[in-house]
Order: C-alpha cells, then sequence, then structure tokens
C-alpha cells in the first residue's frame, strides 16, 4: 500500500545574512523583508529587496532573495524561469548546478538545495539524493533553519529509494540534536564539559534565538512519522507499534497519521481493521492538491484497490483501481487546462501528482489474478515503459502470456477433447475402420517442426503460427510501443520478457542473505524486493523460461534453463520439482530417454516438503539424491539397460495411468492407452476401451486391430512425440498417432 506524503517546504528560506557590512538602513531592509516573506507578503518582500539591491548590485544572495520571491508570487508556477534564474546565480558564484562537487561553501548551500527540492518534486530522485548528501555535510556552519530542512529533505529521499536504513541514521542524528535544542545543557554543565571531548554530532551552532519552540515542536512530530515509515518499510511492527501508541498521546490527527495506522494493520494482515481506519478516520476532502501534492482521492481508491486484493475480493479490487484512474485523470485533465510550457506553467508541489503507472501496475496485477491476461497485459505494457528495469514487470508480462497461451488444464479433461481422439470411420461392414485423431490442439505444429530440425533455432522459427486457434481479436492482442514496435501477447514475446527479467537479476551471494533485513533492491512502483525474494524470483523466472521453451519446441533452451535451476542450492524444493518436470520433458524428446527416466525417479518425492516452494536460507546442505542424478548423467551408458523401455514392459504405463488417474483422464492420456496396448499385442483390451469411451463409433461386430503401420523394431523414440507442457505448473506427455487405422 503506497502511502504518498507531500514535503512541505518547496524552496529555501529568504537568507538576509551577508559577509559584507550593511548599513542600519540596509539590515533594516533585509529584515523587513524577511518579515513579509514569511508572511506570504509576497509584493512588498518583492519592492524591499529590489531597494535593497540598489545599494548592493550583483550580490549573489541578494539576487537569489529575488528569484525565489518572484518564484513564489507565481505560485510556484515558473519553475523553469526559477531554474535559470539560479543557474546564473551559480555562475556569479563560480559553481555549477549540474556538477555537485563545485559545492564547496556555505553560501552555494540555498541554491543547491533549492534545485535538490525541485528535482525531488520531479521524482529525478537519485539526482537530487546526490546533491543533498553533499548538502548534509555543511549542516554544522549552515544557518541552522536550512540545516534542519535540508536533513528532512535527505530523510525523505532516503525513504523514495527505499533506504530506511540510512533514513533511521539520519534520524537519529536529527532527534539528538533536537533534544539538544528542547534540552540545552547549564552553564554548569557547560563548562565542565570544556576539557573533554564531545561528539561532533551534538555540536550545535549558535541558537537562533528567533527559531520558535513551537517549530521545534512540529520538527519532532515529523521525526516520529518518519520512524515510522522506516519501521513499516523494515517491517519491524513491533517497533512501530510503540511509536504509534506514542503519537496517539498527542491526539494528532492528520491524514498521513491514519494512513500510516492502516499500513500497519495491512502489514499485519488485519485487513477488515486497516479497511475501517481509511474509510472512516479519514476525511478525503480534506485538503487539496496543492497543499499536500497529491489527490487523497486518487490513494483512498488505490488504497481500497490494494486491501481487496488481498481479501481475494478480486473484482472489487478492479472496480476501485478503475475509480482510482478516474480520479487521477479527473485531477490531471484540471492541472492541464492552463497552457504551459516544460514544468512550468504547473504548481511545483503538483508535479509529482500524476499516479496513472503506480495504478496502472496494482491493476495489472490485480487483472492477472483475476484470470484476465490481456487486459492486463494492456496496463502492464503500458508501465514497463516507464520502469523498464523492474524485474518483477517483466515476469508478469510474461504471466500474462503464458495465461493466454493456456490458462489451465481443466481443458483436457473435458468431453470434448476427449471426443478429438477418435476423428472418424472409414467403411463399413468388415472393412470399417477407425482414424484416431489429435486431442493436443498444436501437436500438428509440433510434428512438422520437430520433423525438420531437432536444434533450438529452428524449432522455434517455425512455431510462430502455432497459437492460431486461442488468439483473441487484434485490438485485444496487440500493443504498439513509442518506436512504432508492435507486441503482442504471445509465448515468443513472453520468451523476450524472461531474457529482459534474467539479465536484471542481481547476484546474490550468502552474505546477502545473512543481511536480509538491510539488504533490499529498489523495484518501483512495486515494493522493494529482499535478498530471498529476489532467489524466489530468479528461480520462478527459470521455470516459466524452461516453460515457455517447450512451448516453443526450443527442447535445448529449455534443457539449459531446468539444468541451471536443479544447479541452483537454494532454490526450493518445489521449482526443483518442475525443473525435473521440464528437464525430463526436454531430454526425452532430444533422445535421451535414460537421463529422462532418471528426473523421473518417484522416489525424489515422498512427503509434501518435495513439494514445497519455501525457499532455504543456507545452503551447505546439498541433497544426496541430487547427486545421484549427476552420477547418472555422467555415465549414461552403464545404465541404459537399466532404463530400456521395450514393448514387454508396455502394460506397466497402463498401470501407471490406472493409479494416477483412476475414472477422470485427460483426453491425451487415450491416445498412450490405445499406443501401449498396440505395444503389448492385447488387441481385446483396445477393443474394450474403445467401446466403453468411444461406442458411438464402434460397431457391435468384433474386429480385427491392424499393426501394419507400427513396426516394433524402430525405436521407441522414433515413433513417440511427446507434446509440449500446457501450463506451468504441470507437464503432460501424450503420443501423438495421426493417422492410425483400425
Amino acid at each position: 500500500m503506497n502511502i504518498s506524503t507531500s514535503f512541505d517546504d518547496t524552496t529555501a528560506y529568504t537568507n538576509t545574512d551577508q559577509h559584507f557590512v550593511f548599513s542600519d538602513q540596509e539590515k533594516d531592509f533585509a529584515l523587513k523583508a524577511k518579515q513579509e516573506y514569511e508572511k506570504g507578503m509576497y509584493e512588498s518582500c518583492l519592492k524591499t529587496l529590489n531597494k535593497l539591491l540598489e545599494s548592493c548590485p550583483d550580490d549573489p544572495k541578494v539576487l537569489f532573495n529575488i528569484a525565489l520571491t518572484e518564484y513564489s508570487l507565481s505560485g510556484f508556477q515558473k519553475t523553469d524561469q526559477f531554474r535559470s534564474s539560479l543557474q546564473k546565480i551559480a555562475d556569479k558564484l563560480r559553481c555549477n548546478l549540474d556538477v555537485v562537487e563545485t559545492l564547496e561553501d556555505t553560501d552555494h548551500c540555498a541554491i543547491f538545495y533549492s534545485t535538490a527540492v525541485i528535482l525531488y518534486h520531479m521524482k529525478q530522485y537519485k539526482e537530487a539524493l546526490t546533491i543533498t548528501e553533499k548538502l548534509f555535510r555543511f549542516m554544522e556552519p549552515t544557518e541552522e533553519s536550512l540545516s534542519w530542512k535540508i536533513c528532512m529533505l535527505l530523510i525523505e529521499l532516503d525513504l523514495c529509494t527505499f533506504q530506511p536504513e540510512n533514513a533511521l541514521a539520519v534520524l537519529m542524528h536529527a532527534e539528538k540534536n533536537l533534544n539538544y535544542r528542547l534540552n540545552p545543557p547549564t552553564l554548569e554543565n557547560s563548562s565542565a564539559e570544556t576539557n573533554s571531548q564531545q561528539d561532533p554530532v551534538v555540536q550545535p551552532q549558535q541558537i537562533n534565538l528567533n527559531f520558535r519552540e513551537e517549530k521545534f515542536e512540529h520538527i519532532k512530530m515529523k521525526i516520529s512519522l518518519y520512524k515510522i515509515r522506516c519501521f513499516l518499510m523494515l517491517k519491524s511492527l513491533r517497533v512501530c507499534r510503540k511509536e504509534l501508541k506514542q503519537l496517539s498521546t498527542l491526539n494528532m490527527s492528520s491524514p498521513i497519521l491514519s494512513y500510516l495506522r492502516a499500513n500497519f494493520e495491512y502489514l499485519k494482515e488485519n485487513y477488515q481493521r486497516s479497511l475501517k481506519i481509511i474509510t472512516t478516520q479519514i476525511n478525503h476532502n480534506e485538503k487539496t492538491l496543492l497543499e499536500i501534492g497529491v489527490s487523497l482521492q486518487t490513494v483512498f481508491y488505490n488504497n481500497l484497490g490494494c486491501i481487496h486484493y488481498y481479501m481475494r475480493k478480486y473484482c472489487f479490487g478492479a472496480f476501485y483501481f478503475r475509480k482510482a484512474l478516474t480520479e487521477n485523470n479527473r485531477v490531471l485533465m484540471e492541472l492541464n487546462k492552463v497552457q504551459s510550457n516544460g514544468i512550468s506553467g504547473k504548481p511545483l508541489i503538483a508535479l509529482s501528482s500524476n499516479r496513472k503507472y503506480d495504478i496502472l501496475y496494482n491493476l495489472g496485477v490485480q487483472l492477472l489474478f483475476e484470470r484476465e491476461p490481456y487486459a492486463a497485459f494492456e496496463c502492464l505494457i503500458e508501465v514497463v515503459r516507464l520502469y523498464h528495469t523492474n524485474i518483477r514487470l517483466w515476469l508478469r508480462l510474461a504471466e500474462c502470456c503464458i495465461q493466454a497461451y493456456k490458462s489451465s488444464n481443466d481443458d483436457i479433461f473435458k468431453l470434448e477433447e476427449k471426443l478429438k481422439c477418435v476423428s472418424k470411420t472409414i467403411g463399413t461392414g468388415p472393412y470399417h475402420k477407425l482414424v484416431l485423431g489429435n486431442c493436443n490442439k498444436n501437436s500438428k505444429q509440433i510434428s512438422q517442426t520437430t520433423d525438420t530440425s531437432t536444434s533450438s533455432n529452428s524449432t522455434t522459427t517455425n512455431n510462430n503460427t502455432s497459437q492460431s486457434s486461442s488468439t483473441p481479436p487484434p485490438q485485444q492482442q496487440q500493443q504498439s510501443l513509442p518506436n512504432n514496435t508492435v507486441v503482442s501477447c504471445s509465448m515468443e514475446f513472453a520468451q523476450l520478457c524472461l531474457r529482459n527479467a534474467l539479465a536484471l537479476i542481481p547476484n546474490i551471494t550468502d552474505t546477502d542473505l545473512q543481511k536480509e533485513e538491510v539488504k533490499l533492491y529498489p523495484s518501483p512502483p512495486s515494493n522493494p524486493i529482499r535478498a530471498t525474494e529476489m532467489i524466489c524470483l530468479k528461480c520462478s523466472i527459470l521455470t516459466a523460461s524452461a516453460y515457455v521453451s517447450l512451448c516453443l519446441n526450443d527442447y535445448q533452451s529449455a534443457y539449459s534453463y531446468s539444468s541451471t535451476l536443479l544447479k541452483e542450492t537454494r532454490a526450493s524444493a518445489g521449482h526443483k520439482y518442475l525443473a525435473r518436470l521440464y528437464l525430463a520433458e526436454s531430454l526425452l524428446v532430444l533422445n535421451k530417454i535414460d537421463q529422462s527416466l532418471a528426473q523421473l525417479d518417484p522416489e525424489l518425492v515422498k512427503t509434501d516438503q518435495d513439494l514445497s516452494f519455501k525457499i532455504p536460507l543456507t545452503s551447505s546442505n546439498i541433497i544426496d539424491k541430487e547427486e545421484k542424478l549427476e552420477s547418472q548423467e555422467s555415465l549414461p551408458e552403464a545404465k541404459v539397460e537399466l532404463f530400456s523401455w521395450l514393448p514387454r514392459e508396455a502394460r506397466v504405463g497402463q498401470a501407471i495411468f490406472v493409479n494416477l488417474f483412476g475414472k477422470t483422464q485427460p483426453a491425451h492420456s487415450f491416445q498412450l492407452k490405445f499406443y501401449l496396448d498396440l505395444l503389448d499385442g492385447n488387441r481385446q483390451r483396445l477393443q474394450v476401451l474403445l467401446k466403453e469411451h468411444f461406442g458411438h463409433m464402434t460397431t457391435n461386430k468384433t474386429f480385427m486391430v491392424r499393426t501394419n503401420q507400427l513396426n516394433s523394431s524402430t525405436p521407441l523414440s522414433t515413433q513417440v512425440q511427446l507434446s509440449s507442457s500446457q501450463a506451468p505448473m504441470t507437464s503432460s506427455s501424450a503420443s501423438i498417432l495421426n493417422k492410425l487405422l483400425l
């Protein structure tokens, strides 16, 4: 649940300190200008500053104050003009705002701080963070009001870049200084400590008497709110509960605190409590967009969608996400009524008010779980243009393509699919024959590609039209990118998405796993990824890559992805189970039957723990069964006789099917039963099977089964073709007999 907050202080304050010696009249002008600026009397302040400029021409600080006042007078809308004024002032100070290394003096702090704030509102967080970190080094000699603003901005940027540990370190520094301001040491204590070495963090500059105590209380409240946000990002709920209790004693009511409480209950999975806080304790019409920088209505509907998503009410979640998009579009239309060039014409605080792509990401994931892959694909393909380094996003796009290709295995158990096993009859009487069909939609394309070549390159290009029977209308399937490239929700595009995701996966070491609580990988617009989550994400990408390669008849790539996943010692048992299935299927098509059977050893799956997707935290223990499999692959010649599957052992396959499926059997299992009975020479059992399940196409007379089209001396691998798995969670194999005459 994304909670957006606004940065109250948009620019640096009016600085009246000068290096030069001013007359009493000039000091009065400077003091008067500052008071008028703080009261919001910008026109009077500008006139006073112009009088001051006459006596101090080309003074950088006076010029900065004039530029800041003019910017405030425009409602903080003429951002381009203000930035150009800052650059001119920087030239006079012999520094460059684009090069942070030129920040070498306290006189540069005001213009660099204003630049960092503008970058923050433009969502250029990394650039703003680089400037603010350099400004943080000048906090001691800098004027106190500006130093507190630099500190608050640094905390906000650390949170925006998902670095809560760094934000907590800055908060400790700020809290220590704040306690010193609120409880200054007495003269006796200060004189007694003059000769002792003191912490440089506690060393303050001279206290500004004009800095009122109420501002310290306001800063204390903001520090508490920032600490809660850090603990929520770190998921340290116990410490977060204490901070929330401390704030509740102050009777403070604000939308930000209410959203933090709702977020706390949300992370505790108390969704009903979180929903109650959002709907009853927050007045979403209390503040406008120009006051806090974000539409509360947009945030409200987006958070409702997130809560209903985790409550598994996907239809309600999609409804609220669409309402959030509508509200966001309404806000943008109001802001776009004014003609603007560049970023000018809009208030600075409203530059980051667009939440379109964040909501589209949430809606896309919601629709994906709602089993609407094409609608989810349309949402996520727009998001990936902006967040192209998001690993999760590429995986979600691939999952949309996989779900569009085959949403589940329910179809293979339907009666319509079973009837496709026998396509038609030929002749009458003693010449009556049955033509076996093919229940696999893509078997024709698979057979064509595998006959021409077994290499990955040729088989991939020949399967471009394999999904033609299940594709939606063109307007639902194709999307155009800014470079006029048309993409479609297909398995070929899923393969590209998975390759991008694998290329973005960082290298996770065991040290990173031990520091899981502090190691976060930013993944905007979604939540940051922890180290163990990154390993699970990598395993999921490898699993999906192996499945997609099988569907595209790229068996060599499927073999490579599955082998890589099995070598990952930190992978879960469930991922390795799927990897063995996909590896066995690719090995079988590559005519390595002995190695394929080794991967299908029933001893590898005994309990539910062998199918668990829980990631082990350590990689010290290596399963002995995996070592056995590697030894079998290293010496395949010595195991050939043990794994030879001859026609005389075909009844073993029949027993497997009866025990596995019982009465409810997938459609392609009948095809394999036909083949096993023919290999076993049991024509009577084949006749009974046909009459029991396909009696409407058989005669009452007994008939003989012609097996002249099957050569028992031919190797099995040249007669049987294994179809690719039809869903990412199962791997099903069927022998294809296109035109077997009975």
